[in-house]
Formats: C-alpha cells, sequence, structure tokens
C-alpha cells in the first residue's frame, strides 16, 4: 500500500492531496476486502477447533464410562502414548479479534478520509 501503513492494529494514511486521499480511500477498501476474507477464513478455522475439542471432549467422556478389563488396558496403553494435540482455541479468537480490530480502523480512516474530500 502507497498511502496506509496497518502496524499492529493501527492503520496510518498519510497523503498530501485530494487525489492521493481518493487512491487511498481506493486501497483502504481493497484492504477492507483482503481482511473480511481473512475473517471468514479465522471463523471457519475457530469453528473446526471447536467441534474438534468438542469431539475429544465426548470421546474423552465415552472413554471414561466405559468398565471393564480391555477398557482399563485401553486407559492405561492411551497414558504412555503420544497425545494429539488440540487447536488453541483462545489463538485463534484473538486473531479473529484482531482481524476486527484492524477492519474497524480501516473503516474509521475511510471515513475521514472522505470527510477531508467533502469539506
Amino acid at each position: 500500500m502507497r498511502f496506509a501503513r496497518i502496524e499492529g492494529t493501527d492503520v496510518r494514511v498519510e497523503v498530501k492531496s485530494e487525489a492521493e486521499a481518493r487512491a487511498a480511500i481506493k486501497e483502504l477498501k481493497h484492504k477492507k476486502k483482503e481482511l473480511a476474507l481473512l475473517k471468514r477464513r479465522i471463523a471457519k478455522q475457530e469453528l473446526s477447533a471447536r467441534r474438534t475439542v468438542e469431539r475429544a471432549e465426548e470421546a474423552a467422556a465415552r472413554e471414561a464410562r466405559r468398565r471393564g478389563l480391555f477398557a482399563t488396558l485401553r486407559r492405561v496403553s492411551r497414558t504412555f502414548r503420544k497425545g494429539d494435540t488440540l487447536p488453541d482455541i483462545d489463538a485463534i479468537r484473538g486473531e479473529l479479534d484482531k482481524t476486527d480490530e484492524i477492519l474497524h480502523n480501516l473503516d474509521s480512516c475511510i471515513i475521514q478520509l472522505e470527510g477531508r474530500l467533502l469539506g
């Protein structure tokens, strides 16, 4: 982007003329569309991660209810094997929140630039 910079969640725009402001608005709207697509992708990841965690918890609960010699042996053998790592839902949620904040800041920059062009 030529006129705008995104640092963390901050969006900064530097324009010196009306033409640059119009170009910056186009850039910001394009970036907003890109981030909206990214947000949808992250939301799908979060949903998938939640389902995976729920399935793992349900399987653990089913396994805990089973009784008998084979169920006991299965539980003992699983304590010594490497467990599958479950997705980190909090990290995914953090990315989603960060994306939301960037989108909000992009909107505010667009509104400010449009206000300068009108005034």
